[in-house]
C-alpha cells in the first residue's frame, strides 16, 4: 500500500505519519507513505521502519509527485530492488518530477532518473 501522509490520515484518522503507518499494517502486511520533502516512510510486519529522505530541490509544481514516485517505486520492486533502493530511486524520480510544470509532462525518463540517482 502507498499512500501519502493526507491518504493515510483519511484512511486511518492518525495525523501522525508513523502512527498512520502502524496502523494501515492492520490492512496491508507493507506501507510505503510519502512524506514530499521528507521523503518517505517504509513500514512492515516484520522488520524496522525504514525512513528514506527526498532529494533537496527547489519544487515548482507538485502535480504528479506522489504517481512518479508510486510507478518509479512499482518499476524498481519489479527489478528486485531492495527496498531502500527502491525507495531512493522513487524519491529521485519525484523530485525530478516536481521541478517541472504539470503532471504527465513532468514525469522524468528512465536516463534522467539513472542520473539524478548516481549524482
Amino acid at each position: 500500500l502507498v499512500p501519502n501522509e493526507h491518504e493515510a490520515a483519511t484512511l486511518t484518522g492518525r495525523t501522525d505519519p508513523f502512527a498512520a503507518a502502524t496502523a494501515l499494517l492492520d490492512r496491508a502486511p507493507r506501507a510505503v507513505l510519502t512524506l514530499g520533502a521528507a521523503g518517505s516512510l517504509y513500514l512492515t510486519r516484520d522488520a524496522e521502519p525504514l525512513v528514506v529522505p527526498a532529494p533537496r530541490v527547489t519544487a515548482v509544481d507538485s502535480t504528479g509527485a506522489g504517481d512518479t514516485y508510486v510507478g518509479t517505486l512499482a518499476v524498481a520492486l519489479g527489478e528486485e530492488r531492495p527496498i531502500r533502493e527502491a525507495m531512493a530511486w522513487a524519491a529521485a524520480a519525484a523530485a525530478l518530477s516536481v521541478q517541472r510544470e504539470g503532471a504527465s509532462a513532468s514525469m522524468p525518463y528512465r536516463s534522467e532518473i539513472e542520473a539524478r540517482y548516481t549524482s
